[in-house]
């Protein structure tokens, strides 16, 4: 874990309301792993006093990339940021995806796309399932390898297939995966249903979202339930095995 002023090279307004930030930071980059995060000081000012989390979209050499929605307060702030300009960042925090895995299969929902970039890099080939709410909150997914597979779902059914992500999962099929998700509780909520019907047959791992403070264990501000007791997803996660969490 490192605090570092890092120089946005690049910034880039995106549709669906996303923002997409290139970052040089030499010795986070070097560290960096998929699924882990950075926490950013959006301002100089106190308000909001609090970091922000995000997601390690990609890594480049000494650049990490972020794909942020601009959702509040801090996002807006960053959206107001130029190239050139600064910003201090903690990272690389956090756990980090497992790789020595057979049959990848991502299933992401919304913003939950954000660490999978990286992850897909990792692979000679993986198929991502994304479901949107409808075709105009739909970012850019050239982000992603080419050696990536995307299958499209939207609830309004504007863009790919009508429905959601967990109806497309149930199509695709999850025998003999290793599923990598991340995205809403509800989405893990509905995925579960679905695992545990498999009666523990099936091998998954949950990215969480949740709100944090400092990302590295001391505020205790993103305490999950899981079989292990209550442990923090900045520290502990923010990677699980599907059945660990008590959603």
């Amino acid at each position: 874990m490192r605090f570092q002023e890092s120089a946005i090279i690049l910034k880039k307004k995106i549709q669906g309301n996303f923002l997409y930030f290139t970052l040089k930071t030499k010795e986070i980059a070097k560290n960096s792993r998929p699924g882990q995060f950075i926490n950013i000081r959006v301002t100089e000012d106190y308000v909001p006093f609090l970091r922000r989390p995000f997601s390690i979209s990609d890594v480049e050499g000494d650049l990490i990339k972020l794909l942020i929605q601009i959702k509040g307060k801090g996002t807006r702030l960053l959206l107001e940021k130029q190239e050139g300009e600064s910003l201090n960042i903690i990272g690389p925090l956090g756990n980090s995806f497992p790789l020595n895995v057979k049959n990848p299969l991502i299933v992401a929902g919304g913003i939950g796309i954000a660490p999978f970039p990286f992850l897909a890099r990792q692979f000679s080939d993986i198929t991502l399932l994304y479901g949107v709410k409808t075709k105009e909150l739909l970012p850019d997914l050239s982000i992603f390898p080419e050696n990536t597979k995307i299958l499209l779902v939207s609830e309004d059914g504007s863009t790919g297939k009508k429905g959601t992500v967990v109806d497309l999962l149930i199509e695709y099929g999850i025998e003999n995966k290793t599923i990598f998700a991340c995205g809403p509780n509800p989405l893990f909520k509905a995925l579960n249903k679905i695992f545990f019907a498999c009666k523990n047959k099936v091998v998954a791992y949950y990215s969480l979202e949740a709100y944090m403070a400092c990302g590295f264990g001391v505020c205790k501000g993103c305490s999950v339930d899981t079989s292990n007791g209550y442990r923090l997803v900045c520290k502990d996660g923010p990677v699980f095995f599907w059945n660990e969490v008590r959603l």
